[in-house]
């Protein structure tokens, strides 16, 4: 997984990126780049702010990108291209829906995050910011306390999704807090129907977004979607600071891997921080 992967000496050989562009209908992708080749072309222009090209694909700017990924394999492209076609053949599929130059970033290291999203340290936060991040450390606690209605023959509020997460959430923000707690206001802001966000206040710019944990199997799926989150979210105008709550996160295979993910972005010229809950 890529929280394991060591960029202290990449392989020289072989990565891939795909990049979907704010509006287009397809991803652009190139295969089969050398390290030298992808920090040249791709991701030094990404973290210095500049245009850089994938496959034809001029990237003006972070801001105009929906979607990015860059993985790594140890094979090159074509060699995961003739597998699925010798497993369709074996199974008697004639696919030619499946885009075989998406097969490696599918199926190789995700490492994104490491090399366009590291950010820096956290900055220190606002005292309100701070009592925020301490309420979503502390919902389970209140969610514990909920769960136990039953015994006073009380309906009990339980917890089996991220729904419910957002509404116990929701419903103790507005406790604490003066401001206006809303939810889902990037389709106004980004002008797009799945761009969706679970709380805002807007008052202290600040944004959550709540991940619930069902398996050990969520450990890369919440990895590759931080990434493109980071992208999406950072067309709010009012962003300081983007809170990503993952809850139930002891069910993850390794929770700990997620806490390098607390630290300060500076994506389309917006610099906001990254708090990350394990709750």
């Amino acid at each position: 997984m890529s929280a394991q992967f060591d960029l202290a000496s990449p392989p020289e050989k072989f990565w891939h990126c795909s990049v979907k562009v704010t509006g287009a209908v397809d991803h652009s992708v190139v295969n089969d780049l050398s390290f030298s080749e992808l920090n040249r072309t791709i991701v030094g222009p990404w973290n210095e702010g500049k245009p850089f090209a994938v496959s034809g694909t001029v990237i003006r700017s972070s801001a105009s990108v929906s979607e990015i990924t860059i993985a790594h394999t140890p094979n090159p492209q074509q060699s995961y291209a003739e597998r699925h076609n010798a497993s369709m053949r074996a199974s008697g599929i004639a696919d030619m829906a499946t885009n075989r130059k998406m097969l490696p970033l599918r199926q190789g290291t995700d490492l994104t995050y490491e090399l366009l999203f590291a950010g820096v340290s956290t900055e220190p936060q606002a005292p309100d910011a701070a009592m925020v991040e301490q309420i979503c450390k502390r919902l389970p606690h209140a969610a514990r306390v909920l769960a136990l209605r039953s015994r006073r023959g009380k309906a009990p509020f339980e917890i089996t999704d991220e729904y419910d997460v957002q509404d116990l959430l929701h419903a103790t923000l507005r406790a604490y807090l003066k401001y206006s707690v809303q939810e889902d206001p990037l389709p106004k802001v980004a002008g797009a129907k799945a761009s969706r966000i679970d709380v805002s206040i807007e008052e202290l710019g600040i944004l959550i977004e709540v991940k619930y944990v069902r398996g050990p199997e969520d450990q890369k799926r919440i990895f590759e979607e931080y990434s493109q989150d980071l992208v999406l979210y950072a067309e709010w105008a009012h962003l300081k600071t983007l809170i990503y709550l993952i809850y139930n996160s002891d069910d993850l295979r390794d929770p700990e891997a997620f806490e390098k993910l607390t630290a300060t972005q500076e994506i389309g010229g917006k610099r906001f921080n990254v708090r990350v809950v394990l709750a």
